[in-house]
Formats: C-alpha cells, structure tokens, sequence
C-alpha cells in the first residue's frame, strides 16, 4: 500500500517503501541523514530479531516450568495419597520423595 506525502515546499510525493523515504531523504536532506537513517533501520531490525529469539526461550521456560510444575504436583498428590492409607508403605512414600529430590536437584544445578 503506498503512502502520499506533502512536504513543506509543497512538492507531493507516493512512498511505496523504506526505500522511497529515503531516497526522498537523500534528495532533499543528503547523503549522510540517509546513511545514518539506514543505520538506525538495519539497527531496529537487529533488536527484532533479538526480542524475538529472547521471546522464543521465553516460551521455552515457561513450558519447561509448566512441566516441571506438572510433575512435582503428580509426586505431591501421590504422596498425599499414600499418607491418606491406613498402612503407609514407606518404600512408595520413599520413592516419590526421591523422585521429587531428583527434579529439583535437576533444576538447581
């Protein structure tokens, strides 16, 4: 979708791209303003891809976080299960404390 601009002398002008603006840039204000102005866009770019990889692990982290939520909630409820017995058999009651110690000894280190 193109764009039309007026400027201040009143000469009227259609921006198809970036690349229109600063051609318009480098005709009227020079050289230097476009280089440093494709500077700052290339720049931009650089920081949106970086946002978006930080966004990406983001997203990682917070499904690896849900998974192991996941599973210290599974080894809680079976461990209020087994508490909940008549008898308890320590051996299972062992094993889910265990595997609770190995998921977070995994996540602290």
């Amino acid at each position: 979708m193109a764009d039309v601009i007026q400027l201040s002398d009143g000469s009227v002008h259609t921006l198809f791209d970036e690349r229109d603006a600063l051609d318009l840039i480098d005709r009227y204000m020079g050289l230097e303003l476009r280089k440093w102005l494709e500077n700052l866009l290339s720049e931009s770019d650089d920081d949106a891809a970086y946002i978006d990889d930080l966004e990406k692990e983001a997203e990682g982290l917070c499904a690896h976080h849900k998974e192991v939520m996941a599973e210290l909630r599974k080894q809680s409820e079976n461990i209020a299960g087994l508490i909940r017995e008549k008898e308890i058999d320590r051996k299972a009651l062992s094993a889910a404390a265990g595997a609770i110690g190995c998921l977070t000894w995994r996540e602290l280190r």
